[in-house]
C-alpha cells in the first residue's frame, strides 16, 4: 500500500499570495517550502494555461525541485458545473473541461479535479427567479444538444415533452410551424371536401328540380362551408399538444426555440427524468430504485437531481462531436482522451453554501458512487472532502461505514484539514496530537478496508486559523507532518484503536519531532529561575557566545532547531 502526501496551493484570489501568480511559481512557490513531492495547483482561469513559457518553466521546477507529481484542481462554482441542463452553463462548463485535461496533460499533470455539483437542486420557486418576461433560457439534454435529439422515438417521453414545450404564441412564427399547419390544413380540407361532395350529390339527389345554376350555386356553398370548417378545425387541432409537440420536434438546431422549453431547467429534468425511466437507464434504478419521476420528485428531489445530473455528468464525460472536442482533444470524447493519455478525471463532492445544506444536485456519496460506476472507466475517480461532506450535514463516522464494500476502489485523492462545518472552505490546519488528526485517520482506516488500498492525500490549503494567511505556517502549520504520520501508520495497516504514541509525535520513535522539542526543552529549561538569581542573566547559550559577540543573535534564534 503507497499513499503519497501532499498539499494544494490555494487559490490567489482567496490567498492573495504572490508565490500563487502563475501555474510554475505555485508548484514551486509552495510545493518547495513544504517539503512535499506532491503538489496541487488550484486553477484560478483557463488562461493560465496561456501564459507564456508556462510548460517551460513548469518542466524546469518539477526537475530541480525533484516534485515527480502535479494535479489540478480545475475552476470552481458556476463555470465548472457539469450538473446543468442550461445550455449557457453547459457550454462553458464542457469547453473549460476540455481545454483543462488537454493542458493538463501537455504540462505533465498526473490528474485533473473538478467538483461534481455547483448549483442547488431544482425549484419551482428557483426556476421562475430565472425566467425574464416569461420567456425561457437555453436548455440542452446531457450531450449539450436539443433534447428532442434525445426523446424523440421514445413515446412515453414524448408525452412528458408535451407538458413543457414552448407554448403557441412562441412557435406559431417558425418556418416550421407554418409548414406543419399548411400540411394540416391540406388535409382537413380535402377531407371536407370529400364530405362536401357527398353532400352535394346528396342534395342534388333529393331536389331534381334544380336547375344547372342552382346546382353550381349548392355546390360552392358547400364546398366554401367546407374549408371554412377545415380552417376552424386546423386552428383548433393546431393549438394542441401533439401538433405543438411535432413542430418542436421538428425545429433545426439552428433555431433557438429546439433549445426551449416553458419551465426552463425544471422542464429539462424531468423530460431526462423520463427519459431515463423510460430507457430503464441504469442512473435511474441504481439512484432512485426505478420510482416514477413524478413521485420521486415530491418524495425524494435530491435522489431525482441526483440521477439526473450524473446523467448530463456522463454527457460531458462521453460526448465527441462538439466543437471544443474537435478543437482540443483530436474528436475524441474526455473519457478516451484520459483514457489514451493516461491523465486521471476526479470528481469532487462539492461544498454546501449557508441554506443549502444536503440539497445539492450530486453531492451524495451513495449517489455519485453509481455515476462513476456507470462512468466505468479507471482514470475517472472520486475525490473527497471531508469537510465539504460535513457541510452538507453529513456525519462521516456513519456515513464511511455505510458505503458500499468496493467504495474505496474508486478513490484516487483525499481532501484534507479540520472537519469543521462552515461552508466547507475553512480548510484549518490538522495539528500532530489532535482529535482531528485521530478523527481523520479512523474515517480513512475505514475507507481503506472498502478496498482503498493507495493513493493521494493531500492539506487542502485554507488561509490558516486566523484568516489572514500571511505566512506559509500560518497557512499549513504542521499538516504535513500530521499528514504523514496518517499515511505512515495506513501503510502498516493499523487499527485506530492501537495507534501508538510515535502517532500522535510524542515518541522518541518520532525523532524528526522528538529532536525538535528535546532542543526547545533544553533552550528553555532555566526560565522558571529567570528573575530569581542574583547573578547577571544571558538569554543566549553557551555554543552561541560567538554569535551574540559578532552581533549574529538574531540568525542565531533562527537556526537554533536546525
Amino acid at each position: 500500500m503507497t499513499y503519497h502526501v501532499g498539499i494544494s496551493t490555494g487559490f490567489w484570489y482567496i490567498g492573495k499570495d504572490p508565490a500563487l501568480l502563475g501555474l510554475a511559481q505555485k508548484i514551486g512557490g509552495y510545493g518547495a517550502t513544504g517539503g512535499v513531492h506532491f503538489v496541487q495547483v488550484d486553477l484560478e482561469t483557463i488562461a493560465e494555461f496561456y501564459e507564456p513559457g508556462v510548460k517551460e518553466q513548469i518542466k524546469t521546477m518539477k526537475e530541480k525541485l525533484g516534485i515527480p507529481y502535479v494535479g489540478l484542481h480545475g475552476e470552481i462554482a458556476e463555470i465548472m458545473s457539469p450538473d446543468s441542463a442550461e445550455q449557457r452553463i453547459w457550454d462553458q462548463t464542457h469547453d473549460r473541461l476540455v481545454q483543462a485535461v488537454k493542458f493538463a496533460h501537455d504540462l505533465g499533470f498526473l490528474y485533473v479535479n473538478i467538483h461534481f455539483s455547483a448549483k442547488p437542486i431544482i425549484s419551482i420557486q428557483g426556476e421562475a427567479q430565472q425566467r425574464v418576461y416569461g420567456v425561457g433560457y437555453p436548455v440542452v439534454d446531457p450531450y449539450g444538444r436539443p433534447l428532442s435529439r434525445l426523446i424523440n422515438g421514445h413515446k412515453a417521453t414524448m408525452e412528458e415533452a408535451k407538458k413543457h414545450i414552448p407554448p403557441v404564441y412562441r412557435l406559431q412564427h417558425t418556418n416550421e410551424f407554418k409548414s406543419e399547419y399548411t400540411k394540416l390544413f391540406e388535409e382537413k380540407r380535402m377531407q371536407a371536401y370529400e364530405e362536401a361532395e357527398r353532400e352535394y350529390e346528396r342534395q342534388i339527389k333529393a331536389m331534381p328540380q334544380l336547375d344547372q345554376a342552382q346546382k353550381n350555386e349548392t355546390r360552392n356553398r358547400l364546398r366554401y362551408q367546407a374549408e371554412e370548417g377545415a380552417r376552424r378545425a386546423a386552428e383548433g387541432e393546431s393549438q394542441g399538444s401533439d401538433f405543438l409537440l411535432r413542430v418542436w420536434l421538428s425545429l433545426s438546431p439552428r433555431n433557438h426555440l429546439s433549445y426551449s422549453l416553458d419551465d426552463g431547467e425544471l422542464g429539462a429534468f424531468f423530460i431526462v427524468a423520463n427519459w431515463l425511466k423510460e430507457t430503464g437507464n441504469p442512473l435511474w434504478s441504481r439512484i432512485t430504485g426505478g420510482a416514477e419521476p413524478d413521485d420521486l420528485w415530491y418524495e425524494d428531489e435530491v435522489a431525482f437531481s441526483a440521477a439526473v445530473a450524473s446523467m448530463y455528468t456522463y454527457g460531458h464525460v462521453n460526448v465527441k462531436n462538439n466543437p471544443s472536442n474537435k478543437k482540443y482533444l483530436e474528436g475524441k470524447s474526455i473519457k478516451e482522451w484520459c483514457e489514451e493519455k493516461k491523465i486521471y478525471l476526479l470528481f469532487e463532492g462539492p461544498e454546501a453554501n449557508k441554506g443549502a445544506e444536503g440539497f445539492y444536485r450530486l453531492f451524495h456519496p451513495k449517489h455519485y458512487y453509481h455515476t462513476i460506476k456507470y462512468l466505468n472507466s479507471p482514470y475517472i475517480k472520486v475525490c473527497i472532502d471531508i469537510e465539504h461532506t460535513v457541510s452538507h450535514a453529513l456525519d462521516p463516522d456513519k456515513l464511511f461505514k455505510s458505503l458500499p464494500n468496493d467504495f474505496g476502489k474508486l478513490i484516487f485523492l483525499f481532501h484534507l484539514g479540520q472537519a469543521v462545518p462552515y461552508g466547507g472552505t475553512a480548510h484549518i490546519p490538522l495539528t500532530r496530537g489532535s482529535r482531528a488528526q485521530e478523527q481523520t485517520y479512523k474515517w480513512l482506516h475505514t475507507i481503506q478496508k472498502k478496498g482503498w488500498k493507495e493513493g493521494f492525500i493531500l492539506f487542502e490549503r485554507g488561509g490558516g486559523r486566523s484568516g489572514s494567511g500571511r505566512t506559509p505556517y500560518e497557512v499549513f502549520e504542521d499538516s504535513v507532518l500530521a499528514i504523514r504520520q496518517i499515511a505512515l501508520f495506513l501503510e502498516k495497516g493499523t487499527d485506530p484503536k492501537d495507534l501508538p504514541l510515535e502517532f500522535y509525535g510524542v515518541s522518541e520513535e518520532n525523532k524528526a519531532v522528538f529532536a525538535k522539542e528535546l532542543v526547545a526543552i533544553k533552550e528553555h529549561a532555566w526560565d522558571p529561575l529567570e528573575g530569581l538569581l542574583s547573578v547577571s542573566e544571558e538569554k543566549h547559550t553557551f555554543l552561541s557566545k560567538s554569535a551574540l559577540e559578532k552581533g549574529k543573535a538574531q540568525e542565531w534564534e533562527k537556526r537554533k532547531y536546525r
